[in-house]
């Protein structure tokens, strides 16, 4: 499977700057993490898998020690959380470690695009 190449993670440095793109983005996607996380870095390949099939989404990542206040705002105690935001507000919301195909069918109900994900795995096997 390759990797995003594409489209690295962008790192989210603030609760102000995490504010900013409710506001300015129409949809984004952010891994809620912590330093040393082995199942945040899990979490994070597994959307890599996918993201690529949803140009609309770019791929953020906010850690803990950034910005608590956005943690504690949607009610955050542990880490992987994965959310996606659409005009503002959370549409999708995963717990812990999700598989490639649980993202991608989730991320496809919202945003509605082809099967590129899985036409690449079909290569693979093929």
């Amino acid at each position: 499977m390759n990797k995003n190449t594409k489209k690295e993670k962008k790192l989210i440095s603030s609760g102000d700057e995490f504010d900013k793109l409710l506001e300015e983005k129409d949809a984004f996607f952010v891994l809620f993490s912590n330093d040393d996380c082995g199942y945040c870095q899990l979490a994070e390949k597994n959307i890599n898998q996918v993201i690529d099939s949803f140009p609309e989404l770019k791929l953020y990542q906010l850690k803990l020690t950034d910005a608590p206040e956005i943690f504690k705002r949607y009610d955050i105690n542990s880490v992987p959380v994965s959310k996606v935001f659409k005009e503002g507000k959370a549409v999708y919301t995963g717990f812990g470690v999700r598989s490639p195909n649980d993202i991608y069918y989730q991320l496809k109900s919202y945003f509605g695009s082809g099967n590129s994900y899985f036409q690449e795995l079909d290569e693979e096997n093929n």
